[in-house]
């Protein structure tokens, strides 16, 4: 990996995901799917949901929809972007 890296760094995420692959398998590579249904069913009281976005990415339909089909009010929302602290 380090030679890779050093030899041709455009292609060190191809080799990682490749040797990650290799060595654990390619589950560990496959990005995750699942619907807001199917984490709202895994999560508990105490057992919050923590979303870690990648840019563009916005769950918030999906939440709110939920929320609608469930007969539960609309979720609070918080934005966590710079000078939120206090809200957040």
């Amino acid at each position: 990996m380090t030679l890779v890296r050093c030899l041709r760094e455009d292609r060190t995420l191809i080799a990682s995901e490749m040797y990650i692959a290799d060595t654990l398998g390619g589950e560990f590579i496959t990005p995750v799917t699942d619907t807001v249904a199917e984490i709202w069913g895994e999560s508990l009281p105490n057992r919050p949901v923590l979303y870690l976005l990648s840019a563009g990415a916005d769950p918030t339909g999906g939440i709110e929809e939920l929320a609608r089909k469930q007969k539960k009010p609309p979720p609070q929302q918080v934005s966590m972007g710079e000078g939120q602290e206090k809200e957040a």
